[in-house]
């Protein structure tokens, strides 16, 4: 789990959201802006699952599989994951291999 000084605030959410650039999957879709540190935030809408309880499973995922990747790439900018309505039929696997090529495709 990410810790709270790599999780985003809403003010510098909603600037990042608006200024970043965008990559997209069929399942997943990420917003990034080149930073000094590292920040991330999540986000499953209720498009996605109706019940909070399965946005939040999924949204623990995804954070759990950002954190492992920053640990092990030492990523550093603002990575906004915004979550599609397909992600529900895929396994964490599937998740995580689609998250990392996302994040593969920044640095080319």
């Amino acid at each position: 789990m990410l810790k709270k000084k790599e999780r985003l605030t809403k003010k510098e959410f909603d600037r990042f959201f608006s200024l970043g650039r965008r990559y997209h999957s069929p399942a997943l879709g990420l917003i990034y802006s080149p930073a000094p540190d590292f920040h991330a935030a999540v986000v499953v809408g209720k498009k996605v699952y109706k019940k909070a309880v399965d946005r939040n499973r999924l949204r623990r995922q995804l954070y759990n599989i950002i954190y492992r990747t920053s640990q092990e790439k030492n990523l550093k900018g603002v990575y906004i994951v915004l979550t599609k309505a397909p992600a529900t039929t895929i396994g964490f696997g599937e998740l995580k291999a689609t998250l990392e090529n996302l994040l593969s495709n920044i640095k080319s």
